[in-house]
């Protein structure tokens, strides 16, 4: 079932809506603007109904958030060097807006990127909600008259489990680039139960690319192997947090893209990573289709009066977010998220929630 509900307007007065898809034991809110996931209510072991998801209960939270929590994030997520796209030869310049002297990029633009724009209802269904959003050919310092959808589905897939699945797409008329991911920060335990680090993650990585001093990729893929980022076995997500660890420090614990198992091309969705939270019994499996995938424990985390009053501290919750790597334009031996009229961008993110007694 699907209700659409009032969230509020803009300054400019143009209303926002929620997009709330409903099934027998699940319930997701979607934002029209920045097609961001405000809610995800599953029940744990009891049966007993809490929201997940870190967020904000009026618009005017996810206007001011530089956090992106529940947003979609684009056209190009995480940090570019230099600020700089490289394609087809050329090169284009986005906004500076990251590292020292702003000289990088990350997350496109905070103020104009895609979380930070209306989208509009394209369609919908009893168990989907599809959304629009355009820019034009120039914008934010990409070639192409761009449009980007993003398509939230809910289902019950049995009595005890629920399946959300994200489709983003991007159809263009000149060739460009897209690196578009899902911002949300979960927490198993309820989005006000304390924080992430007791939750038990498996990550399919072997590698991961550790990050220079200014947050921007090395370049390089990293064994895992006896480093803090070996989650191939499950492991308390801040188990490692605090052990002397020079990547660790540079993020101020992880905030990291883990090089996921077995990419291929227009592949379907493949597993990433699988979370369980002892305490409430829930458990998450993310299922991507991106090489990649960033692991970021919300270490900058700090909102007073979140959604329920409550207030937001690091590990509040975690960030799984599907991506190609990060900066990978500079770096020809990775996958290209390259958008053409003849090959759109295509990428799906799966969340698995269930219970374990």
């Amino acid at each position: 079932m699907l209700s659409i509900v009032p969230f509020g307007k803009l300054p400019s007065g143009t209303p926002i809506y929620e997009y709330v898809l409903i099934t027998h034991r699940a319930q997701v809110g979607i934002l029209g603007f920045g097609a961001t996931l405000q809610s995800v209510r599953v029940p744990d072991r009891q049966g007993e109904i809490d929201d997940l998801l870190l967020g904000f209960d009026s618009i005017d939270g996810y206007l001011g958030d530089p956090a992106c929590f529940g947003a979609t994030v684009g056209p190009v997520a995480n940090r570019t060097d230099r600020a700089e796209v490289t394609l087809g030869g050329r090169f284009y310049h986005l906004p500076r807006n990251d590292g020292p002297d702003q000289r990088n990029n990350n997350h496109t633009s905070f103020e104009h990127g895609l979380h930070k724009r209306v989208w509009q209802l394209e369609r919908h269904g009893d168990d989907y909600v599809l959304l629009t959003c355009a820019m034009a050919d120039g914008e934010l310092g990409l070639p192409g008259n761009r449009t980007f959808r993003a398509m939230f589905r809910l289902e019950d897939t049995t009595a005890d489990a629920t399946r959300l699945t994200i489709r983003y797409s991007c159809s263009t008329d000149a060739p460009t680039y897209v690196n578009m991911t899902n911002h949300s920060y979960l927490n198993l335990a309820g989005h006000a139960c304390d924080t992430v680090d007791d939750e038990l993650l498996t990550v399919q990585a072997d590698d991961y690319l550790p990050l220079r001093e200014d947050h921007v990729s090395q370049g390089v893929l990293s064994p895992v192997a006896g480093t803090p980022f070996d989650f191939r076995e499950p492991k308390p997500v801040g188990q490692r947090t605090q052990q002397p660890d020079q990547q660790l420090e540079r993020g101020r614990g992880y905030d990291h893209c883990l090089a996921i198992r077995g990419w291929e091309a227009d592949a379907e969705p493949r597993p990433a990573a699988h979370v369980t939270d002892a305490r409430s019994g829930r458990t998450m499996d993310l299922l991507v289709t991106t090489p990649g995938m960033h692991l970021y424990t919300g270490n900058w985390l700090d909102d007073v009066g979140a959604k329920d009053g409550v207030t937001y501290r690091p590990h509040s919750g975690m960030a799984l977010e599907p991506e190609f790597y990060p900066d990978c334009c500079h770096h020809d031996m990775w996958p290209q998220p390259v958008c053409t009229p003849e090959h759109p961008y295509r990428q799906t993110i799966v969340y698995r929630f269930g219970v374990q007694e």
